[in-house]
């Protein structure tokens, strides 16, 4: 009995949770009943089963190093496995509301793209899709590696740890002995830590009301307040979301550990933005404050409250609406990190607030990728593990697209596992906004080695054509181009003697 209660509490672990724990409403409309036929008769007939390159997890890292090995190495035999009933990885477990902080163009794998086509809404410029919206590309993706004879797809099921063995959430004791010819490839190592996912990370009283983002959609209850516990992203949506559907400004609450920079949308769409940061990074600056005051006088970004210097920026796109929208916001509490939510008041790190009796807390204090804090190499014998790497100024708004295809790039070519880690170094996600003004002299350095490999070119077109473009590629003067990397480098010198 004990070692069957220990079993079920390790699947239980390893197993996200199923569609009944989850509101209707945050569950994607779309039909998939072809490529779920096509799935359940493999996880019902499987046996024996071999492959070329074993990829756990069918979210955009591994869904992305698939379809660009695939379009590099058409004959290459895939099986992907997911703990989730369909593709797409975290977006699953996401709150309705969600959508993309930048364009659609710039987010997906190589060979599909994700926009429609569809006029622009919520007064953007482009198109940024909604989480049904992705999940339903992320369906079309995979739908389409599955047609082509070289896929398979294993949902609800994950791979035990340091083995190629396939385990069923669903049916314990349904598992399946895979061959890997070549690698076994982890899509899952970078956590993507999300609320509703997991406990929050402070203590509750019995009572009180907290609740992650995702209950937010479906809420028909008023409260006499709101308390939103985080200042990244979600937090922001989630106060939106609330202003949007007539809460009062004056009855939310916003807990701020520490103020963030954010980037603006205007710029980030804008067709000349990386020629712009090029420019801006060429101006006359030593510091990391005079450079981010550079970076926030040309509008790249901007502090959500003017009188509060950010010490943080989560990379969150705003549009100047959403901004004004956030600053209508007066009860901010800038007292640390939430510690206890009782039922009358909030503990923080450097003083306790009052709170009305029936308040409802939103949850908003995960850190999303930000909580990896290691890193291995991402090629190592028969295992790749995909992370956030370098170079990583290919993206223009959705790093993580490029990074997947790169690594699935490099794994193509013929080279020695030493020379794929010097072109693929892995870092560990920070929110330290003086990064933005290091990243131009790490990525001219990493160019380095892809030329001297003489592969930098090739790299490089594909992921242009794709709309993932690199300042180091833009066309500026020369000198503006040497003098931005220059002082990116003698700041990111500076800043390790600080260290």
């Amino acid at each position: 009995l004990a070692q069957a209660v220990l079993a079920q509490a390790v699947l239980s672990a390893l197993c996200i949770k199923q569609v009944a724990d989850v509101p209707t409403e945050m569950l994607s409309d779309r039909d998939s009943a072809k490529l779920e036929a096509e799935v359940e008769a493999q996880n019902t007939s499987a046996t024996g089963l071999d492959c070329d390159y074993l990829v756990i997890g069918a979210g955009l890292l591994g869904l992305g190093f698939t379809d660009e090995l695939l379009n590099l190495k058409p004959d290459t035999k895939i099986i992907i496995v997911d703990k989730h009933s369909q593709a797409g990885g975290h977006w699953n477990d996401d709150y309705a509301f969600v959508r993309l902080h930048a364009p659609s163009e710039t987010y997906g794998v190589m060979s599909q793209r994700l926009e429609n086509g569809l006029p622009p809404c919520h007064g953007d410029t482009k198109e940024r899709a909604n989480r049904d919206e992705i999940l339903h590309y992320f369906g079309k993706v995979l739908e389409t590696m599955v047609e082509t004879g070289q896929v398979r797809a294993f949902f609800n099921s994950f791979v035990e740890p340091d083995t190629s063995i396939i385990r069923s959430c669903t049916s314990p004791t349904k598992t399946f002995q895979v061959s890997v010819r070549e690698k076994i490839v982890d899509g899952t190592f970078t956590k993507v830590e999300i609320p509703v996912l997991r406990p929050p990370p402070y203590l509750v009283s019995a009572g009180a009301t907290v609740v992650p983002p995702n209950y937010l959609f479906s809420l028909e209850a008023e409260f006499p307040a709101y308390y939103v516990l985080g200042a990244g992203k979600t937090a922001m949506d989630s106060i939106l979301w609330l202003m949007s559907r007539g809460v009062p400004a004056d009855l939310v609450h916003w807990i701020v550990p520490r103020d963030v920079y954010v980037i603006n949308r205007s710029f980030c769409e804008s067709p000349d933005s990386l020629e712009r940061m090029l420019e801006a990074l060429a101006e006359e600056w030593s510091t990391g404050k005079q450079g981010l005051n550079i970076l926030e006088k040309h509008s790249m970004v901007s502090r959500i409250f003017a009188d509060h210097e950010p010490t943080s920026c989560k990379y969150a796109i705003l549009s100047q609406t959403e901004i004004a929208e956030l600053r209508k916001v007066q009860n901010v509490v800038r007292l640390g990190y939430v510690q206890k939510v009782g039922l009358d008041s909030i503990t923080l790190q450097h003083g306790s607030i009052p709170m009305p009796a029936g308040a409802l807390c939103i949850d908003c204090a995960a850190s999303a990728f930000y909580c990896q804090k290691d890193r291995r190499p991402i090629f190592s014998d028969n295992r790749i593990t995909l992370q956030m790497c370098l170079p990583s100024s290919h993206g223009s708004g959705s790093v993580w697209s490029a990074m997947a295809a790169t690594t699935a790039f490099v794994e193509a070519q013929p080279m020695r596992e030493d020379e794929k880690n010097i072109l693929c170094t892995p870092v560990i996600a920070s929110d330290d906004p003086e990064l933005m003004l290091m990243g131009l002299y790490v990525d001219d350095k990493k160019r380095q080695h892809w030329e001297r490999l003489g592969i930098y070119e090739v790299w490089s077109k594909r992921m242009v054509a794709r709309g993932w473009s690199s300042m180091l590629d833009v066309e500026v003067d020369p000198s503006v181009k040497a003098r931005a990397v220059a002082q990116s480098r003698q700041f990111f010198f500076a800043k390790m003697e600080w260290r």
